[in-house]
């Protein structure tokens, strides 16, 4: 398959050999003042996770951890957005409480069951994003009462695309802090507030 190219030549280590570090600069500290466009994922340079709708849970669950993440993407055929499904929502009370309510075993549980739909998803402009801090997406996240928060690119046709993602576990790593969610907002104009202020 890769006969068209040539290895290239290996030499061995001799002694212990230090390992570059990157520099102080390249380093920089994830604070609550710093742009929101450095703790969001960008998804024009990561492929997301994802799953289908009909997918059993604890399928949902291993292909989460397989990705070393806490969401993800419930998609179509076309690989558009129906959903999405988090650790909480497998972990949490909703499998228990769908299986009360159909009288069903846990294994018959599909991410369907359990997943915010898209009528119940909300998302941030990205072009309030690009003016914002980490400090307005803490906040926008704590009030929001979730984890996770999508990023929305309006086209000039005037529709919607997913360009982004907000990870409170993602910006806890990048800021060297555990940062709780406890807050909950009534209503989405309260998060939108959050944003612009």
């Amino acid at each position: 398959m890769y006969s068209e190219y040539a290895a290239i030549q290996q030499t061995t280590l001799k002694k212990p050999t230090p390992i570059v570090q990157p520099r102080p600069d390249y380093m920089t500290e994830i604070t609550e003042e710093s742009s929101a466009a450095k703790v969001m994922t960008n998804l024009n340079h990561v492929i997301p996770a994802t799953t289908r709708a009909n997918t059993p849970l604890k399928t949902a669950n291993r292909q989460m951890i397989e990705r070393a993440v806490r969401m993800l993407f419930v998609v179509d055929e076309e690989q558009h957005l129906k959903g999405i499904i988090t650790s909480i929502d497998i972990l949490g009370e909703k499998p228990i409480k769908h299986m009360q309510r159909v009288n069903c075993k846990r294994d018959d549980i599909d991410v369907k069951d359990v997943m915010t739909p898209i009528e119940q998803i909300q998302v941030l402009d990205l072009s309030d994003v690009e003016y914002a801090k980490t400090g307005n997406i803490l906040t926008t996240l704590k009030r929001s009462g979730r984890h996770h928060i999508l990023v929305a690119e309006r086209q000039a046709d005037g529709t919607q695309s997913i360009c982004g993602i907000f990870s409170l576990s993602h910006i806890s790593r990048l800021m060297n802090k555990h940062v709780e969610v406890i807050e909950i907002a009534n209503t989405f104009a309260e998060v939108e507030s959050a944003l612009h202020h």
